[in-house]
C-alpha cells in the first residue's frame, strides 16, 4: 500500500505523540503512585525511582520535533537531545539504585554543562529562534559526537563500577556467584550502555522512520517497565522488609544474640540435617530464602544460626558443604567427569567449583583423584 505525504506526516506524527504522552504519564506514576503492597518501604526498595521519572519528564522537550514533523533542523535536534540526555540521565539512575548513599556535590554537575552548551543553539534553531550559519550541521554533529563520546566511556565505567558492587553485595547473599541473581545484575548493568547504542544508531541515520521506529521501542519499553516495577498486586514477601531483607543475612557486628540457647539448638540441628542428609546445597540457584522457608524462620534468627555455627556467611556455608562434597564423590568415582561432579555438587560450572577449591585454600579438584 502507497502512504501518501499526509499519511507518512499523521503516522510520523501520531508515534511520536504517543511517545510523549506515555513518557508524560510514566512520569506522574514513578513521581505520584506508590503501591499500597510496599508503600512504606518504598524509597529503600526503588531508590532511583525519582531519577527515572526525570527521564521520563524530559521527553516533553520533543516537541519542537513533534510540531515540526519532517524539518531536519528539529529532527537533528531531537535526536541531539535524546542521545545526550538520555546517556546523563542514565549515569544519575543507576548510580541513584546501586550507589544510594553516594553524595554529590554542586560541582559534579559540570557534566551536564557540554551537552547544554550544545543543544541550546540546535534548540533555537529548531523553533526558529536563530538562524545559524552554513555549515553549522557538520559542526553540530561533531560536537555532540564528541561530548556523546565523553557520556559512553562513563557508561561503560559505570558498568565496571556495578560489576564491582554485585559481586560484592552478593557473595553473602547466593551460594555461587554464577548463579543466576548475579548473573542476571550482571546483565543489566550493560542495558544503559545497549540503549546508548540505539541512540547512537537513530542519530547517525538522521531518518524520521528510524524515529519512528525508536519511537515504538521506547513507547513499549517504558509500558513494560513501569508495569514490572510499581506492580499494583505485587504482594510483599520477606524480601520487602527492610528489617528481614537478604541484606541482615551479613555477620552482625555487635554479639548480641536474639535466640536463646535452646531455640538456637533447635535451629542449628534442623539446619545440620538439611545440608548433611538432605544436601539442600546440591541445589543449583539456592538462596537463603530457600532455608528460610523450610526451616520456618526468619532472616535474622537465619543470620545468626550461621554465624553462631561457625560460617562467616551464607555464601560460606553453602561453598563449605559443596567442597566437601565434591571431594567425597571424587574419591568415590574417580574416573566421573569434574563437570558432572561440579553439577551434582550445585556449582553452576566446573570453573565455578574450581573457584570455591581455591577461595577455601584447598588443591585443585582434580588432585583429589586417586592415582
Amino acid at each position: 500500500m502507497m502512504i501518501t505525504p499526509d499519511a507518512t506526516y499523521q503516522i510520523l506524527f501520531s508515534a511520536n505523540l504517543a511517545f510523549i504522552v506515555t513518557h508524560l504519564y510514566s512520569w506522574l506514576l514513578k513521581w505520584f503512585y506508590k503501591p499500597h503492597a510496599y508503600r512504606e518501604h518504598f524509597h529503600e526498595l526503588f531508590p532511583a525511582q525519582r531519577s527515572v521519572g526525570v527521564i521520563y519528564l524530559l521527553q516533553l522537550f520533543e516537541i519542537p520535533y513533534l510540531l515540526q514533523i519532517g524539518d531536519s533542523d528539529a529532527l537533528l535536534y531531537v535526536n541531539a537531545f535524546s542521545l545526550l540526555f538520555f546517556s546523563i540521565q542514565m549515569l544519575i539512575m543507576c548510580e541513584g539504585y546501586f550507589f544510594p548513599t553516594v553524595k554529590h556535590k554542586i560541582h559534579d554537575h559540570w557534566v551536564f554543562l557540554p551537552a547544554v552548551l550544545v543543544l541550546v543553539p540546535m534548540f533555537l534553531q529548531a523553533v526558529g529562534l536563530i538562524h545559524m550559519p552554513d555549515g553549522w550541521r557538520n559542526s553540530a554533529v561533531g560536537a555532540v559526537s564528541i561530548i556523546f563520546l565523553l557520556y559512553f566511556w562513563r557508561s561503560i565505567r559505570m558498568a565496571l563500577k556495578i560489576r564491582a558492587a554485585v559481586r560484592r553485595a552478593n557473595e553473602d547473599r547466593y551460594a555461587d556467584s554464577d548463579d543466576f541473581p548475579v548473573s542476571f545484575a550482571n546483565l543489566i548493568r550493560w542495558v544503559p550502555t545497549l540503549v546508548l547504542i540505539l541512540l547512537a544508531i537513530n542519530f547517525y541515520a538522521d531518518n524520521p522512520w528510524v524515529k519512528f521506529g525508536r519511537d515504538l521501542l521506547f513507547i513499549g519499553t517504558s509500558v513494560w517497565f513501569c508495569i514490572l516495577t510499581l506492580n499494583p498486586w505485587r504482594k510483599v514477601s520477606a524480601s520487602d522488609n527492610s528489617e528481614d531483607s537478604e541484606d541482615s543475612i551479613e555477620p552482625d557486628s555487635s554479639e548480641k544474640h536474639h535466640l536463646v540457647d535452646s531455640r538456637f539448638d533447635d535451629l542449628a540441628q534442623r539446619l545440620e540435617n538439611l545440608l548433611s542428609e538432605d544436601k539442600i546445597f546440591t541445589e543449583p540457584h539456592i538462596t537463603s530464602d530457600t532455608l528460610i522457608s523450610q526451616l520456618g524462620t526468619n532472616s535474622k534468627y537465619l543470620a545468626e544460626a550461621i554465624r553462631r555455627c561457625g560460617y562467616s556467611s551464607f555464601y560460606d556455608m553453602i561453598s563449605q558443604h559443596r567442597v566437601r562434597y565434591a571431594i567425597s564423590l571424587i574419591h568415590q568415582d574417580s574416573d566421573c567427569r569434574l563437570a558432572d561432579i561440579a553439577e551434582r555438587c550445585g556449582f553452576s560450572s566446573q570453573a565455578s567449583m574450581a573457584k570455591a577449591f581455591k577461595a577455601q585454600g584447598k588443591a585443585t579438584p582434580s588432585s583429589y583423584r586417586v592415582s
